[in-house]
């Protein structure tokens, strides 16, 4: 670059900056990052998530298991479901669950019916 080009450019950077507009654009940046926060912080909260959220962990415990990969992430499942406050049935097959993937890894035992 030389100094006829740069010229235009350092120009229209000065009256950016001079305007108030790099402030507006900021200003708006974070006010749009609070809301975002703010609606993340209303949907974690939010019961009716943390009951859809069990549902989904609760249903993924009682499917059949027919790989190490699919019990592993059963187990990933049950974890987040008792974390989250799960109890009653979901949290029995989740410690059935734990049993038997301990019980395959000391038989070394991966083939599923």
């Amino acid at each position: 670059m030389n100094l006829t080009t740069t010229h235009p450019l350092i120009l229209i950077v000065c009256t950016v900056i001079g305007s108030g507009a790099a402030t507006t654009f900021v200003t708006w940046l974070l006010s749009r990052l609070d809301s975002r926060k703010d609606m993340e912080q209303a949907i974690a909260e939010s019961t009716t998530i943390r009951r859809l959220e069990l549902e989904i962990y609760r249903q993924s415990l009682f499917l059949p298991t027919m790989s190490r990969m699919q019990h592993e992430h059963q187990l990933d499942a049950g974890r987040a479901y008792v974390e989250r406050g799960g109890n009653g049935a979901g949290h029995a097959r989740y410690e059935q669950l734990n049993d038997d993937y301990r019980r395959r890894l000391e038989t070394d035992d991966w083939i599923y019916p």
